[in-house]
């Protein structure tokens, strides 16, 4: 039996009642008359119930046979299912038969909470006596609960599923711009490989083209310089033949002179 269970059962049935007092070991496997005392000091205190019994049956030693016990708790049962609206799954047999301790406190702090929110249990202790069952109404009531926990729970896996999905979209639009700005980077990179491989054949050419004019310039200086020569040495006898003249009219010059001294003492 789960301690915190009978917790519950102190909290919620404790702040109602006295006595009979609510200790773990009687709350732990409750016997029919410990249940029987509880339920006529809760009528004694708040009113609620008052009427479902008669006078025989609020006197213990009266129901000790175990339908008259089942039929006891039963009515409990259904009052406190008429009033809550909810549907008790406790069975009267296995409590008198002194199993599912844990229904049994379920029972016990649903009464505590009827009286402490001071519900009236007048309405429905008259159907119960007329006969009326909760169960049509607690299986509706049930149903409904339970189409609108599935409603609950499809809403909420909606909405898990569409945070998902906004998720992967935000990761696949993060991703993709990513992609994007690293094709981008990619391109502008080879963009700027193609630029400077085009300035350095640019420069290449220039160079090249650059050492071109001066190997002409300095192979026509070469050939200018050829030429030139060529030209001294054709000149170089003509030269050589003229210089002979001169002297030649030089000595002839000189000897005139000399022939002209010569007359000139004779007279």
């Amino acid at each position: 039996m789960d301690p915190a269970i009978i917790g519950r059962t102190q909290e919620t049935l404790g702040k109602v009642i006295r006595k009979p007092p609510l200790t773990e070991k009687l709350l732990g496997k409750p016997p029919f008359r410990y249940l029987h005392d509880i339920l006529t000091e809760v009528i004694r205190t708040t009113g609620f119930f008052k009427g479902l019994y008669t006078d025989s049956e609020l006197k213990s030693d009266n129901v000790k046979e175990k339908d008259a016990k089942i039929q006891f708790l039963q009515k409990a049962i259904d009052v406190v299912a008429l009033v809550t609206g909810e549907l008790l799954t406790v069975k009267p047999a296995r409590i008198v038969a002194g199993h599912e301790p844990e229904k049994t406190n379920e029972l016990l702090q649903a009464i505590g909470k009827c009286c402490l929110e001071k519900l009236s249990s007048e309405e429905a202790v008259k159907r119960v006596l007329a006969g009326e069952k909760p169960e049509s109404r607690g299986k509706s009531l049930s149903t409904s609960k339970s189409q609108d926990k599935v409603s609950r729970e499809a809403k909420e896996e909606d909405r898990k599923r569409n945070r998902q999905d906004k998720k992967e979209s935000e990761i696949r639009d993060g991703s993709g711009s990513r992609e994007r700005r690293e094709k981008h980077h990619v391109k502008e990179e080879e963009r700027k490989n193609v630029e400077k491989e085009r300035g350095r054949k640019k420069e290449s050419e220039k160079d090249r083209v650059g050492e071109e004019e001066r190997n002409g310039l300095r192979e026509g200086e070469k050939i200018d310089k050829e030429i030139n020569k060529a030209r001294d040495s054709k000149l170089e006898p003509e030269r050589d033949k003229i210089k002979e003249k001169a002297r030649d009219r030089k000595s002839d010059g000189s000897r005139g002179k000399e022939k002209d001294r010569i007359k000139k003492k004779k007279k």
